[in-house]
């Protein structure tokens, strides 16, 4: 489903004229596999982050391959990249990233109100993901009168509406207690059973790692080997 293939990244700092380079990603290289979790670990500054942007096209590496659903995505300007981005991902942060302005229920519509679906569809598919995360009796709230957990579990019906190939989830339990976060990546686990929905979770906790099939391990920007390869099976 995703191949990544030495991809480099550096950032660029100083004024002008007064310019360098600082390396961020050195030569990254792994794959996903359709109905997998695959988890990046790494400590903050390891460039663990760098790769999920890279992944989802927000920003552009220096050198090599990126393909993705068998498309070669690594040259799309950013309109094709937005595009892309609502049709294959979803996405779940860590701190929700919810419009304070909107409803739970008006929150998980959204993706679908910006592809242009017709008001009947998208409250339909809406009621049907507020069910799935166990929200019915939130849906009128605002983000504001919910609880952490609540407001990530609004954060992935909005990311599953779409039905995307892949969800891309940033320390999606980095602003939860221990026992919420349990919560939350049982249900991860649950979704990923029963509609093999793909997941690449990015974390520095090692629990949060160890819910998927395969941990890829990031240090100073590099993927770290095993026995001759990319990750490390749990």
């Amino acid at each position: 489903m995703i191949k990544v293939e030495h991809l480099h990244y550096s950032y660029v700092i100083g004024k002008k004229g007064k310019q360098s380079s600082v390396p961020v990603l050195k030569d990254v290289c792994f794959e996903i596999n359709k109905g997998e979790i695959v988890s990046i670990i790494g400590r903050s500054g390891s460039g663990k982050s760098t790769v999920l942007n890279l992944l989802s096209g927000y920003i552009k590496a220096d050198s090599g391959k990126l393909t993705i659903n068998s498309t070669d995505v690594t040259d799309l300007n950013e309109k094709q990249w937005a595009k892309f981005r609502l049709d294959h991902f979803g996405f779940i942060f860590q701190n929700y990233e919810l419009i304070p302005g909107l409803t739970a229920f008006e929150n998980v519509e959204l993706p679908l109100t910006l592809k242009g679906i017709d008001r009947k569809t998208r409250e339909g598919k809406a009621h049907e993901m507020i069910q799935k995360v166990g929200l019915s009796e939130h849906k009128g709230h605002y983000p504001n009168e919910l609880s952490g957990g609540q407001q990530q579990r609004v954060s992935i019906a909005r990311a599953l509406i779409t039905e995307p190939m892949m969800i891309l989830a940033d320390e999606p339990t980095g602003s939860l207690d221990s026992e919420t976060e349990a919560e939350v990546l049982s249900l991860i686990k649950q979704l990923n059973k029963d509609q093999q929905i793909t997941f690449l979770i990015i974390t520095h906790d090692q629990e949060v790692a160890n819910i998927g099939n395969r941990t890829l391990k990031i240090h100073d920007g590099m993927m770290k080997q095993e026995g001759g390869v990319y990750f490390e099976a749990n």
